[in-house]
């Protein structure tokens, strides 16, 4: 799978043709000796089959939301139910959400993983998850994208907001190169890739919140999804 490219030049229509399209990552094929393939996470042990957290959608059961704030010029579409890589009941195991965040603002926008924050309807919070992957912006004369320290657990990024989040180990799965990177998001460009939560597996709403802040700290925005659970 190539490393995340951050995408310049965007428009608003480059934008919508984007969110008009299903999203899905591209997954690589891997060989692997058992039918079943285990996680070998770290702070968590997923067997192959627990209770299923149930199928995430809005509440009129469609898969995808999408939020813009006009100040800011963030746009953010959030899928559910797309994961197609390695482990297939990834999903079954996990809440898995696959995020794109456009910025067609004028400032740099962090991307981190003490940034996002999901809570069910009892007010419990679900700890996110992080792969540890995080990407750059390329120097002059650099093509494509620069991932650093890519699911290796570095800290070459701002943690955000909080530090109440996980690392995430799953060698020889897709569970690391399919995640949201971390970085800043330049204006005019877009990053995507999915976020990994606790199973919402008791709750029947949930609640995802991203405190978008600038590449200085600063709070920008607020941008919300209510997620229901079907089972």
């Amino acid at each position: 799978m190539s490393p995340p490219v951050p995408r310049a030049g965007l428009r608003n229509q480059d934008v919508d043709a984007v969110i008009a399209t299903i999203v899905r990552v591209r997954t690589r094929t891997l060989l692997v000796a058992s039918a079943a393939v285990l996680l070998g996470l770290t702070a968590i042990t997923l067997p192959a089959c627990a209770n299923r957290p149930g199928e995430l959608a809005a509440v009129d059961g469609t898969r995808r939301l999408v939020v813009r704030d006009t100040n800011s010029g963030l746009t953010v579409v959030l899928t559910m139910g797309a994961w197609d890589g390695v482990p297939p009941y990834l999903e079954e195991e996990l809440t898995v959400l696959h995020v794109l965040v456009a910025n067609m603002g004028r400032a740099p926008i962090r991307l981190a993983p003490g940034d996002f924050d999901l809570t069910d309807e009892r007010g419990f919070r679900y700890n996110l998850y992080d792969a540890g992957g995080s990407f750059r912006l390329a120097a002059p004369g650099e093509g494509g994208a620069n991932p650093v320290a890519r699911g290796q657990h570095v800290t070459t990024y701002d943690r955000g907001a909080s530090d109440d989040f996980e690392p995430i180990d799953a060698p020889g799965t897709d569970v690391a190169a399919s995640a949201l990177p971390w970085g800043v998001l330049q204006p005019g460009t877009q990053m995507r890739g999915f976020l990994y939560f606790e199973p919402l597996d008791t709750a029947n709403k949930g609640n995802l919140v991203w405190h978008a802040h600038n590449a200085q700290g600063a709070p920008v925005v607020d941008l919300t999804f209510d997620l229901h659970v079907f089972r």
